[in-house]
C-alpha cells in the first residue's frame, strides 16, 4: 500500500521548478491571446498540460517538438473527423480518445495532453479550421517559446539523442 503513495519521480532542483512554473504561466498567458478565436476553457484543456511538459520535463520523449506538434495535430484530425461523422456522446468521445491514442502511438509521436485535443474538437463540433487554429498554431507557439526559453535558461531542448529510433522493451507479461 505504501508503494501507491511513493511517486518514484526524482526531486527537481528549486531553480528548475521556479523557472518552469514561470514559463508555464507565461506560455498559458500567450495562449490566452487565442481566446477570441476559441473558447479559453477548451483551449487550455490540452495545451496547458503541454506547457507543463515542455518546461518541467524538457528531456522527456513526450515533450519533444515532434511529439507536441504532431500529437496535437493528429489528435485534432481525429477529433474533427469524429465531429463531422459522429454524434456527440460518451462513446464517440471515448472512440475519439482511443483512436487519437492509437494514431499517436503508431506514428511514434505520443503526447498525452493531445488526447484532450481530440475530445475537445469533437465536443465543440470543430470544423477543419480547428486544425490550423488552435491545433497547429498553439503547439508551434509552445515549442517556439520553449526553444527560446530553454536557450536562455541553459537547458538543452530538444533533448539530445531522442530520435524515435525506438526499440520498445517488452512488458514482462508479454513474454
Amino acid at each position: 500500500m505504501r508503494a501507491l503513495w511513493h511517486s518514484g519521480q526524482p526531486r527537481l532542483p528549486w531553480r528548475r521548478l521556479v523557472f518552469a512554473a514561470f514559463g508555464v504561466a507565461l506560455l498559458v498567458a500567450l495562449l490566452g491571446l487565442f481566446g477570441d478565436a476559441v473558447d479559453l476553457t477548451l483551449l487550455f484543456l490540452g495545451f496547458a498540460p503541454s506547457c507543463l511538459l515542455v518546461f518541467l520535463l524538457p528531456e522527456a520523449p513526450v515533450s519533444q517538438p515532434s511529439a507536441v506538434v504532431g500529437g496535437h495535430v493528429v489528435s485534432a484530425l481525429v477529433g474533427v473527423g469524429a465531429a463531422a461523422f459522429l454524434p456527440l456522446s460518451w462513446w464517440s468521445a471515448a472512440l475519439a480518445a482511443g483512436v487519437a491514442t492509437g494514431a499517436m502511438a503508431l506514428l511514434r509521436i505520443i503526447h498525452p495532453p493531445a488526447v484532450a485535443t481530440a475530445v475537445v474538437a469533437l465536443a465543440s463540433g470543430a470544423g477543419w479550421m480547428f486544425l490550423l487554429l488552435p491545433a497547429l498554431a498553439a503547439p508551434v507557439l509552445i515549442v517556439v517559446v520553449a526553444l527560446l526559453y530553454h536557450r536562455l535558461t541553459g537547458v538543452q531542448y530538444p533533448a539530445p539523442g531522442i530520435r524515435g529510433g525506438g526499440a520498445v522493451e517488452r512488458h514482462p507479461r508479454e513474454d
